[in-house]
C-alpha cells in the first residue's frame, strides 16, 4: 500500500469515526458549471466536515482544463467520474508528490451519463481522490466520451445568502432553536416565496458538530425530546447542509404552512434529535 493510499484510508477512518453522530482523438471540450448552492468561508471555527461542489465537466478524448482553485484548508478532493468506452485517465498540474494519477481506469461497465445531461454524475459514481490544493488542472486521457464532477470536503462555516426570491417575499412564521440532546442555536424564518412554494432560511445557525444529520420540519409545535420528534407527523427536507453558517433550503410541496411549526434536526444513526427551533406566525 503506497503513502498517499495509506493517508487516505487514515483519512477516511479519522472522518468516518468522528462523523457517525455517536473514443476519438479529438481534443475534448469542457462545460463547468460552478456551484451556486455553497460557499465557505475562511472564518473559525469549524463545521463538521461536508463535500462542496466546485464544477461540472464533460468531454469526449483529451482534455487539459483551466485552473480550479481547491481551498488551502480543504480537507480533501475528489472528482465523480463516468466514461463510456475506453481508458479514462486523470492526473493533477502540479502532481502529488508520489506522482500517481487520480483516475487510472477503464471504462467497461461503468454507467455513462444521460444525453440530456452530459456533465452529471451520480452520487454513487467511481472516484478518485486528492489532496493537492490551490490552484490546479486536471489533465484528462481519454479515447471516449466522459463526464466528472469535481467536489471538495471543507470544514469552514457555510455562509449562502438569502434566496433572491426571499427578498420580497413574506415571513409566515420565525423561531430560535433551542438545546435538545445537544447545543443549537440560532434562528429559522419560514418564508412563501412568489411562486407559492415554501422556502427556509438558518441563519447564525449552530449545532454540536457531527455529520449525518438531517433536518425535518415537523407537526410538534416545540418538541422537548427526541421521543417527542420520532412519534409526531414530520418531513424530512435532506440532509443538513452544514453545523455551523447559514443556510437555505426549498421545501417539498408536501409541507404547507400549517404543518410547518417546528424545524428539528435530527440524528439518523443514533435516533435522536440534537436541536429544534419552533415556528411561531410572524
Amino acid at each position: 500500500m503506497s503513502g498517499w493510499t495509506r493517508r487516505r484510508v487514515a483519512l477516511a477512518v479519522v472522518l468516518a469515526v468522528a462523523g457517525a453522530c455517536g473514443g476519438s482523438s479529438a481534443k475534448g471540450t469542457a462545460s463547468p458549471t460552478p456551484s451556486t448552492a455553497a460557499t465557505t468561508t475562511s472564518s473559525v471555527p469549524h463545521s463538521a466536515p461536508r463535500w462542496e461542489t466546485l464544477t461540472r465537466l464533460s468531454g469526449t478524448g483529451p482534455l487539459t482544463t483551466d485552473k480550479l482553485t481547491i481551498l488551502p484548508g480543504a480537507l480533501q478532493w475528489r472528482a465523480r467520474w463516468s466514461c463510456q468506452s475506453g481508458h479514462l485517465k486523470v492526473s493533477t498540474i502540479p502532481p502529488p508528490r508520489r506522482g500517481e494519477p487520480m483516475i487510472d481506469a477503464e471504462c467497461t461497465g461503468v454507467t455513462p451519463t444521460t444525453a440530456d445531461s452530459p456533465g452529471s454524475v451520480g452520487a454513487n459514481a467511481p472516484v478518485g481522490y486528492s489532496i493537492v490544493t490551490g490552484a490546479v488542472q486536471l489533465k484528462v486521457e481519454a479515447t471516449g466520451p466522459w463526464a466528472m464532477t469535481v467536489d471538495q470536503q471543507v470544514d469552514t462555516p457555510l455562509d449562502e445568502a438569502p434566496l433572491p426570491a426571499m427578498a420580497a417575499a413574506p415571513v409566515l412564521a420565525q423561531g430560535d432553536f433551542y438545546n435538545i440532546e445537544y447545543k443549537g442555536t440560532g434562528h429559522a424564518t419560514l418564508y412563501k416565496l412568489p411562486d407559492g412554494s415554501l422556502a427556509l432560511r438558518l441563519e447564525n445557525f449552530q449545532v454540536s458538530n457531527n455529520t449525518d444529520l438531517f433536518l425535518w420540519v415537523s407537526e410538534a409545535a416545540e418538541p422537548k425530546s427526541s421521543a417527542d420528534a420520532a412519534n409526531t407527523p414530520h418531513v424530512e427536507v435532506g440532509n443538513l447542509k452544514s453545523t455551523f453558517g447559514s443556510e437555505n433550503y426549498v421545501l417539498p410541496p408536501s409541507i404547507t404552512p400549517e404543518k410547518a411549526k417546528s424545524i428539528v434536526v435530527w440524528c439518523q444513526p443514533v435516533r435522536v434529535a440534537y436541536t429544534a427551533a419552533a415556528l411561531r406566525p410572524a
